[in-house]
C-alpha cells in the first residue's frame, strides 16, 4: 500500500505537542470546567474579556516545544467552549480579535512556528457549548462549523493539520463528514485530517479522508486497514497530568519513566 508523502512526513515527526489554550486558562481548573461545573454563562463569558495572553506567548511556546524535541505543534483555535483562536470575520463576536486580547493569536502562533521551526497543527471542535445553533439547529450548526474551518484553512498558509474532537457528543448525528474534509482539501490538500474517536473507539477506522486513527489516552494497537483506500497513520494523545489545559490544583504528573516509556512503546 502506498503511503502519501505527507502522511509519511507525519509518522516521522515522532513527537508532537498538544495545547489546550483558551478562557478556561484563566480560571486554571481544566478545559471542562464549563461543562463539569456548570459555570453560568455570563460568569464564563466574562473570562473571554480576561483572556488576554502576553505578547510573547507564542514564541515561549514554540521554544519550549523545540526544547522538548516535539516537531509539531497542535493548538486548541476553538474547543468545546466554542470561543476561537482567531478571527471568525462575522461568523461570531465570541473570539479573541473581538474580545479581551484583541489579537488574532492563531496568527501569533503560526507565525512564531515557522519562526522557530515546528509544524503547526490546529484542533477545532465539533461540538459546542457557547453557540446555540448547536442544539437548535444542528443543520445550520454544520454550515457554521464548515465556515469557521474555512476560515482556518484559507487565512494562515499551510498547515501541517487539521485535529478534530467532539463527534462522540452526538454519534447517532449526520456530521456532513464529506463537505468538511472536501473544505479542507480545497484549501490544504496536503493537511493531514485527524477526527478523534474519543475513549470508548481508541483507533476505529472512520471516513476514509481520514490520515491518522487516535488512540486518546491509551497505548495504539495494530490496525486492521483491510479495504483502506489508503495507508492511514496512528496518533496516541496523551496527557502530563490528569487534565489537557491548566489547572493549578492537579499535582498528579506522570513520571519522566512513565512518559519515556509511553513514547518508545508508540514508536
Amino acid at each position: 500500500m502506498v503511503v502519501k508523502e505527507y502522511i509519511g512526513k507525519f509518522e516521522k515527526y515522532g513527537l508532537g505537542m498538544f495545547v489546550h489554550f483558551g478562557p478556561y486558562s484563566v480560571m486554571g481548573k481544566g478545559e471542562w470546567i464549563k461543562k463539569i461545573a456548570a459555570v453560568p454563562e455570563a460568569e464564563y463569558d466574562a473570562l473571554a474579556d480576561k483572556f488576554n495572553p502576553r505578547s510573547d506567548w507564542a514564541a515561549r511556546l514554540v521554544n519550549t516545544a523545540k526544547a522538548a524535541g516535539a516537531k509539531y505543534v497542535t493548538l486548541t483555535a476553538r474547543h468545546h467552549d466554542g470561543f476561537s483562536l482567531y478571527d471568525t470575520k462575522g461568523l461570531s463576536d465570541y473570539d479573541s480579535v473581538h474580545r479581551g486580547s484583541g489579537r488574532d493569536l492563531t496568527a501569533e502562533f503560526v507565525s512564531a512556528c515557522r519562526k522557530g521551526g515546528v509544524v503547526p497543527f490546529l484542533y477545532h471542535t465539533l461540538l459546542d457549548w457557547h453557540e446555540p445553533l448547536y442544539r437548535e439547529n444542528f443543520k445550520k450548526y454544520l454550515v457554521y462549523l464548515r465556515k469557521s474551518v474555512e476560515i482556518l484553512c484559507s487565512s494562515y498558509g499551510e498547515i501541517g493539520g487539521f485535529w478534530f474532537d467532539g463527534m462522540w457528543d452526538k454519534p447517532e448525528a449526520d456530521w456532513e463528514e464529506d463537505a468538511l474534509y472536501s473544505t479542507i482539501r480545497k484549501y490544504q490538500p496536503n493537511a493531514m485530517i485527524i477526527n478523534n474517536t474519543g475513549l470508548s473507539a481508541r483507533g476505529a477506522l472512520g471516513h476514509p479522508e481520514l490520515d491518522s486513527v487516535t488512540f486518546e489516552r491509551g497505548r495504539p494497537q495494530p490496525i486492521n486497514m483491510e479495504g483502506a483506500p489508503k495507508y492511514i497513520a496512528s496518533e496516541m494523545c496523551e496527557t502530563l497530568y490528569e487534565h489537557w489545559g491548566y489547572c493549578k490544583n492537579d499535582f498528579n504528573c506522570k513520571s519522566p519513566a512513565e512518559i519515556i516509556e509511553e513514547f518508545c512503546a508508540c514508536r
